[in-house]
């Protein structure tokens, strides 16, 4: 054979085993999928490459062998590189497959029924409503979901339970921030404690809040004047008027009630929180999904009239502190705590110490009502200041067109594109900073005592 036949030979043969190996490693994957898929739920499934190059080819949906759906190029999106499918929907549960005309790739889909979605929470409120055992409750939820991720394996669902999602999730940048938050608060409210900060706010208050009803009152236009965040909410609140309650025998589960009646349901409809930016997200994406040319923002204004639960759970909680009107279980924990039985159940297991000695104010010192406001209220200064200036380091509008919109939408446009989780962390810090050189400077603690203090707040947070 010629030199040059045997090169061209070798050229084709080359090219051959190549094609063949494109054809049998066609890596396809899909961009953000599930663990498992529901059926009768629409899915826009994204793959990560372009994989249809000829208008005559098109993707299949195998199911037993059978074609469950098609798909011409025409019908799909595959611009940046990706090929995007929108509005999948699985019929039955099961294994699809997903592959090409060609069959150079195959994606193994796993399909559940959509109904066995509801099982997990159900059975965490289930439990935590019969053992009264949250931590319980909620790993028994997180549990069963793996047991219908995991092929219906219970024993290796309790394993991936451990090391997937419980192990897993503080490596999550929100969750550290939030747990940084609620532990730098703790402190926080542990200097201002032992300072004697509490003690005198609750003296000062008292002068408003003499009864039971005046107190309940109280808490919730507390917990509705801090409407920017539902975290910072919940622990202020919280922390700010248990002492109050406390005092007036209103139990800690009636505390509780008014806490949550509007922390979030407050940050939810305001148009200035750290929701907004999530609930517009939310908006737009529908929006370019069915091609609809809106405002999110303005539909998201509109809406608020229809937004019930938060409406109707700040108009309940007021209507229960101000006729003081309680059924069913709140009647009998109220009824214990007005007849001095106590401010909690018996049943009762708190998630943190707040009775502990190291929340106790230093014997002999004044009992200053400013030493707990000015913390308090520097969170809340720099928690708006925050959202303000890493929400204008964020927007992506230009400064003209920013210009152009109303003082509230463009308040709401900055802020909902703040850092909110970062923003909480400064704050926290630097409530704790100006706690500590209050308690210092006015010589109620010394830096030892204020630190000790510190963490004693923070492990009452635990």
């Amino acid at each position: 054979m010629r030199p040059t036949t045997t090169f061209l030979a070798f050229i084709l043969i080359m090219a051959s085993a190549l094609n063949a190996d494109d054809i049998s490693h066609f890596a396809v994957k899909i961009v953000d999928r599930p663990a498992v898929y529901l059926s009768d739920v629409p899915y826009t499934i994204k793959l990560d490459r372009a994989v249809l190059q000829d208008t005559s080819e098109g993707l299949v949906l195998l199911r037993d062998g059978q074609a469950a759906d098609r798909w011409t190029v025409s019908e799909l999106n595959a611009e940046g590189g990706n090929t995007e499918i929108a509005d999948v929907l699985f019929k039955r549960s099961g294994t699809y497959t997903l592959t090409d005309n060609a069959g150079r790739f195959e994606i193994a889909v796993r399909v559940i029924p959509g109904w066995l979605s509801l099982l997990p929470p159900l059975l965490a409120i289930f439990l935590a409503l019969l053992w009264r055992q949250v931590l319980i409750a909620l790993f028994a939820g997180i549990w069963l979901g793996a047991v219908f991720i995991y092929d219906y394996n219970p024993f290796s669902a309790f394993l991936y339970t451990l090391t997937e999602y419980i192990g897993k999730a503080p490596a999550d940048a929100e969750r550290i921030a939030i747990l940084i938050f609620s532990l730098t608060l703790g402190g926080m409210v542990g200097v201002i404690s032992k300072s004697g900060g509490t003690q005198g706010i609750v003296q000062k208050l008292s002068s408003f809040a003499r009864d039971r009803k005046r107190g309940q009152i109280a808490t919730w236009l507390t917990g509705v004047i801090i409407f920017f965040d539902d975290y910072a909410n919940t622990l202020i609140v919280g922390n700010t008027m248990r002492p109050i309650t406390d005092k007036l025998k209103i139990s800690r589960e009636k505390l509780s009630y008014l806490v949550d009646s509007t922390a979030a349901p407050v940050a939810n409809i305001a148009v200035i929180s750290t929701w907004i930016g999530y609930e517009l997200s939310l908006l737009n994406d529908a929006f370019e999904k069915i091609g609809y040319d809106q405002n999110a923002y303005i539909t998201f204004f509109r809406t608020i009239p229809y937004n019930y639960y938060p409406i109707f759970a700040l108009i309940f909680g007021l209507a229960v502190a101000w006729f003081g009107r309680d059924f069913f279980s709140m009647y009998k924990a109220e009824k214990r705590a007005w007849q001095g039985k106590g401010l909690l159940s018996e049943s009762a297991v708190p998630l943190a110490d707040v009775n502990s000695k190291e929340m106790s104010p230093k014997e002999g010192i004044p009992l200053r009502w400013y030493n707990a406001l000015i913390p308090v209220l520097t969170v809340i200064v720099t928690v708006l200041a925050g959202l303000w200036f890493t929400g204008l380091q964020a927007v992506r509008l230009p400064a003209e067109e920013l210009e152009g919109l109303g003082l509230i939408r463009y308040v709401s446009t900055v802020i909902g594109q703040s850092d909110s989780f970062a923003v909480l962390m400064w704050a926290a810090f630097i409530g704790s900073i100006v706690a500590i050189l209050m308690a210092i400077g006015q010589r109620l603690l010394t830096l030892n005592e204020a630190m000790l203090a510190w963490v004693g707040g923070v492990k009452a947070m635990v």
